[in-house]
């Protein structure tokens, strides 16, 4: 069985991701954009599911002492960069 401080790091992540979707991208529930075939959209979805299936493998062989609150391999996005200087396309 699962130890529960996984299971908490994983609603954690899931809570904190649906809270940006509703307020950054509240139509993406309902576009199902991802479906259709060969389009960025579904690039995209395919990427992000990797790697969160990546995140869980990673997170379910690591040992206990290296288990943190922010145990993902998420990246910031740029879409809400304010100042030129935190842009990574320099």
């Amino acid at each position: 069985m699962l130890d529960q401080c996984y299971i908490h790091l994983i609603e954690k992540r899931r809570d904190a991701i649906r809270a940006w979707l509703d307020e950054a991208a509240p139509y993406a529930a309902h576009d199902q954009r991802h479906l259709d075939a060969h389009t960025p959209e579904q690039a995209y979805w395919q990427y992000g599911y990797q790697a969160a299936l990546a995140d869980i493998l990673r997170l379910l062989t690591a040992t206990t002492d290296s288990v943190s609150d922010n145990a993902d391999t998420s990246s910031p996005s740029l879409t809400g960069a304010t100042d030129e200087s935190d842009s990574r396309a320099e």
